[in-house]
């Protein structure tokens, strides 16, 4: 009764909604209607300016239905599989939407991304059946086993084509309403108000669409087993977690400086193979709200998730699968086939991971550097700025001030102190490396260690950390200067700017057009930190540390 009542509710609120929506166009054409008429009929010159807005009116139309028509073809993106050629993926998928009685998918497209993803685009408004679309995530092929990958296109597929449920209707109210709120934009008046009333939808519906989520977890216990789909589920929380962290560490910092790796998603198996870097991302992945890709996706945690298939009847069904990757006739092609669509058209130079990192921890540092030189310039302290200088900022206690314009009015100290020693480390590591006596050395551990000549990690940034905690103890900054051969005269200034602008003008972004879905990750991303600061604008989340802390987590 209550289940009954909530779904009641929900779908009221969502009527609501569409009434809303309805009234808001219904008056803005009326209003437009009715200036169009008046000047109509008023002559001259009106006529013709009525005529003119009336023949632009219809040309927009025109113009956005041809647009709306062609989108879902433009944003189909990854390799194609057939099932000539992948008959085995094809008759796992087949094997679901038989269990599931429903239509099975017309399309299936393997992409470089870590999801699974249904979609169907109708005609006439929805109400003829379109081509249904199923995207599998390579990294994911990759990283499950044959039952694991069935749990999870069971649940997909029972999510978005079960059967037309109430819970399931409300569902696909939720995302309406994401795509009109992202359409309007959140920050613009309307999009505020279809905001608050989303929020409120979100809360009257959350019950409802939570076991609906349930539901499809507990179809997928059935055609695939619940040791296989509660594993699917940890499975798919880590390799979407790392594969987030494995983009804005390593390849998408590659890009900045206009190089490709090879084997992308071999590095990215060796990536989640490294014992530390897997328990860390595992932690991530099982922690609250981690898995949650919108404000209006699954409000359920992984915990409540896996708690719901261990209260299922045990089906003593062992996961004896091989690796889901296997069920395509040629994997090794197949990873190269997407690869290159990662990569089409961009041409970049193809290198190893060990001669891009240093490359990517130059042009970080060397960003770092340029931005405290910038901020110095504005303060009035000269075109470039040298060590000698820095390092009696550092004295008087006024590195903090010196970065204060770029934070955003109302910064905590906390935030200034970190944004101070990011940049000062930066300004210092760029001073070892155009010296010759320190690089950026590869690990998987963490996307730039910076090391010495002889190999040894530096600890530059605690050596920051504590001459900006304990005013005027440089003497130990001094010395690793020193025994970097890196001059106090030293100046940095526009010649750096000019290293990151010719690393920025090398390529375009990849990855990331499916708009980061990225499901909720790390904001560690070097093209975004690199992008905001050039630019000037006001930044205000200083976690994008492109030197990270020894001990601090680097996703």
């Amino acid at each position: 009764m209550m289940r009954d009542r909530r779904a009641a509710s929900s779908a009221l609120m969502l009527v609501l909604l569409l009434v809303v929506v309805g009234a808001l166009t219904a008056v803005t054409v009326l209003a437009a209607t009715t200036v169009l008429v008046v000047a109509a009929t008023a002559g001259g010159w009106w006529s013709v300016g009525a005529g003119i807005v009336m023949v632009g009116l219809l040309a927009a139309v025109g113009v956005g239905l041809l647009a709306a028509r062609r989108r879902p073809c433009e944003q189909h993106l990854g390799v194609p599989v057939t099932p000539n050629e992948h008959p085995l993926l094809w008759v796992e998928i087949m094997r679901v939407a038989d269990g599931l009685e429903t239509r099975p998918p017309g399309q299936v497209r393997l992409v470089p991304q870590a999801i699974v993803a249904a979609s169907e685009h109708g005609n006439w408004l929805g109400l003829r059946p379109g081509v249904r679309r199923l995207s599998l995530g390579l990294p994911l092929l990759a990283g499950l086993t044959e039952r694991q990958l069935r749990a999870v296109i069971t649940h997909e597929m029972c999510r978005r084509w079960g059967p037309a449920t109430l819970s399931r209707i409300i569902q696909r109210g939720m995302e309406i309403i994401e795509r009109v709120v992202g359409r309007l934009g959140q920050d613009s008046p309307l999009g505020r108000i279809f905001r608050h009333l989303g929020d409120l939808f979100l809360a009257a519906s959350a019950p409802v669409t939570g076991e609906h989520e349930l539901e499809a977890d507990r179809v997928s216990a059935e055609l695939a087993g619940t040791g296989a789909t509660s594993s699917a589920l940890c499975e798919l929380a880590a390799l979407s977690t790392g594969w987030v962290a494995f983009v804005d560490g390593y390849a998408e910092p590659a890009r900045v400086v206009g190089q490709r790796p090879q084997d992308v998603f071999a590095g990215f198996a060796s990536f989640m193979a490294d014992g530390d870097r897997r328990a860390q991302l595992t932690k991530v992945a099982g922690a609250p709200g981690s898995q949650q890709a919108s404000a209006y996706g699954s409000q359920l945690s992984l915990g409540e998730r896996l708690a719901a298939i261990a209260a299922l009847p045990d089906d003593d069904l062992a996961d004896m699968s091989g690796s889901a990757l296997y069920l395509l006739r040629d994997p090794r092609r197949v990873v190269c086939q997407v690869e290159e669509a990662m990569f089409m058209g961009m041409g970049f130079v193809t290198a190893t991971w060990e001669d891009i990192v240093p490359e990517v921890g130059r042009a970080a540092a060397c960003q770092d550097a340029l931005q405290l030189a910038r901020l110095s310039r504005e303060g009035g302290l000269g075109p470039t700025l040298s060590i000698a200088a820095l390092l009696e900022i550092i004295q008087l206690g006024l590195a903090q001030e010196m970065v204060r314009p770029m934070l955003a009015e109302g910064a905590s100290q906390e935030a200034e102190r970190q944004w101070a020693g990011r940049l000062l480390t930066g300004f210092f590591a760029t001073a070892a490396v155009e010296s010759g006596t320190a690089s950026y050395r590869f690990s998987w551990a963490e996307p730039l260690a910076l090391v010495d000549d002889r190999g040894q990690v530096e600890d530059l940034t605690r050596l920051v950390d504590i001459a900006l905690a304990n005013q005027g103890e440089v003497l130990a900054l001094e010395l690793w200067l020193e025994s970097h051969r890196v001059s106090q005269e030293l100046e940095l200034g526009a010649d750096v700017g000019q290293a990151v602008g010719d690393y920025l003008l090398r390529g375009s972004s990849l990855l990331r057009g499916s708009g980061r879905s990225r499901p909720n990750g790390p904001k560690d991303g070097l093209n975004e930190g690199l992008n905001e600061e050039l630019s000037g604008n006001q930044l205000e989340d200083p976690r994008s540390m492109l030197v990270p802390v020894p001990g601090t987590a680097s996703i």
